[in-house]
């Protein structure tokens, strides 16, 4: 993680940053009222990680009931393997001590992402069969208890 990067709460004025990143990180983006729609809920958690003031990350969970699903996690491809999303992942179980449990669906062949979860206590539960589109891949639900 850098020395210079901020994670901060993410604003309806951050999405066009936001679909930047998502567009250049899945082949399945959000649109812009999904994503507008997520960062005004206060069901959302939202987090950027930001450097000299530049968004270089963003995190968006759901939290209902006490549960919590990271449903978006996306890295900058220039961002990527220096720690930024370790931190969001982690700001998040911070800031929300007392959810559980957590909930993510990877692609299979997501393997630093896996890696990534698991580090943190994510396990794998199942096997979504055909879960993702474009390309069609199984999903792994993970969860942290």
């Amino acid at each position: 993680m850098s020395q210079t990067m901020e994670i901060r709460p993410a604003r309806v004025e951050d999405s066009e940053a936001i679909l930047a990143l998502e567009r250049e990180s899945f082949t399945d983006p959000w649109s812009r009222e999904g994503l507008i729609s997520s960062l005004a809920s206060p069901l959302y958690y939202c987090r950027v990680a930001t450097e000299q003031g530049r968004i270089s990350a963003y995190l968006i969970a759901q939290l209902v009931a006490g549960e919590g699903e990271l449903l978006r996690i996306a890295v900058g491809p220039g961002e990527r393997a220096r720690g930024t999303g370790r931190a969001l992942v982690e700001q998040m179980l911070r800031e929300n001590p007392g959810i559980r449990p957590w909930r993510l669906d990877v692609r299979e062949s997501n393997h630093g992402a896996r890696k990534l979860y698991e580090s943190l206590g994510f396990k794998p539960m199942i096997r979504r069969r055909n879960y993702y589109e474009k390309p069609g891949e199984d999903g792994i639900m993970m969860i942290l208890e």
